[in-house]
């Protein structure tokens, strides 16, 4: 499943053609350049509620057509991320200290799907994210497991959608050593195996089509190799969310972990979430990233960059939409207008990888070099 050779379902495949690279149902390979965390409840706050109205009419499907997919495609990005949105508790769970951040649920694949762009779909199999503060590290090896499996595939599948990319699951695990101090109970390999195989055979049974993209998993919480080697037998694609900060050689050690995963694995790599951030009007102690709009912008040219020439990289999903109050930022201000110097370069950036991908070669890094 989810290779180019059992391509003819009408599904998005992943295939080597000089670059590991996503294939659309016409055959032509592209880059998964997206955006995460688009999630329309960020208009509806008090301080916005007149521009959901006004700009939208309060309608979801209206604002998927006319706001996000109309923004992405201008800005050049092929794909809407996962749109599960981070809206309450502080801190981002990089302390090592327990957190509780809410999310919402992300959004529904039959409205997505009216937006005419590619998008990733959210299959919540397990709580036991980094960031959450009530995990729940139930037995995969239990039979109830499985029946809990199957209700979310059954539910959540879209077998027939030719514009659904693939299935993510937890988001940032903590496969060992939750910042709480729960785990597992038993040999991590035969759990790992137990999950990925029961989630496999759930989502399978529903859509034979689509692609399996894994946990996301992060690059400080880890990913342990029982767990990376169970994924690798049964998932489709490797997905990785990192944040790695601007001290110096922070995003090159972050970059030499994920390709670590990738030759373990084998499979190829999407970024699922990444970016940076700085201080705003509406969050002015978001410091310890960029200065401005402006070193944002530049970082993101530097990650584009070196991801699109790496041959084992699918593409990149960016941290987020909308600014709201919890996550303190994004693309677009909490009153939906864009930071100019921020879209400004990725447009540009987003428009040069789409073009030199068509030949699916891995792009030359700064410096002429590829890997």
């Amino acid at each position: 499943m989810g290779t180019a050779d059992e391509a003819g379902n009408g599904a998005i495949t992943v295939e080597r053609r000089g670059r590991w690279s996503f294939v659309g149902p016409d055959g032509r390979p592209f880059p998964s350049l997206g955006v995460t965390h688009a999630d329309d409840t960020n208009l509806r706050y008090p301080h916005n509620g007149t521009v959901w109205r006004d700009r939208y009419g309060g309608s979801r499907r209206r604002w998927l057509r006319e706001g996000l997919v109309a923004d992405l495609e201008s800005w050049g990005f092929t794909t809407i991320g996962a749109t599960s949105e981070y809206v309450s508790g502080t801190g981002l769970g990089v302390t090592g200290r327990p957190v509780d951040l809410g999310h919402s649920a992300g959004l529904d694949g039959a409205d997505l799907a009216t937006g005419g762009l590619p998008y990733v779909l959210e299959l919540h199999v397990l709580q036991i994210e980094a960031w959450n503060g009530h995990p729940a590290y139930r037995d995969p090896r239990d039979p109830a497991f499985a029946q809990w499996c199957d209700h979310v595939a059954r539910t959540i599948c879209r077998p027939d959608d030719a514009l659904l990319v693939g299935y993510v699951l937890v988001d940032g695990p903590a496969w060992r050593g939750h910042p709480t101090g729960a785990g597992f109970d038993g040999p991590l390999d035969e759990i790992a195996e137990a999950y990925y195989a029961t989630v496999a055979a759930a989502v399978r049974r529903h859509d034979p089509n689509h692609l399996l993209l894994g946990d996301r998993f992060g690059t400080r919480a880890g990913a342990p190799p029982e767990v990376l080697d169970a994924a690798a037998r049964h998932m489709d694609v490797l997905s990785v969310q990192t944040f790695p900060g601007p001290a110096p050689g922070a995003f090159e050690a972050a970059i030499e972990v994920v390709e670590g995963w990738h030759r373990r694995t084998g499979l190829p790599v999407l970024i699922a979430d990444t970016g940076n951030w700085c201080p705003t009007t509406m969050n002015p102690h978001r410091t310890g990233s960029a200065r401005d709009q402006a070193e944002r912008a530049a970082g993101y040219v530097r990650t584009a960059e070196v991801l699109a020439a790496l041959d084992w990289c699918l593409g990149w999903h960016w941290c987020s939409y909308v600014e709201n109050p919890q996550r303190g930022w994004g693309i677009k201000d909490p009153w939906d207008e864009p930071y100019p110097e921020l879209v400004a370069a990725m447009s540009a950036v987003n428009r040069e990888v789409v073009a030199r991908w068509a030949d699916a070669r891995p792009l030359a890094a700064p410096g002429g070099a590829t890997r």
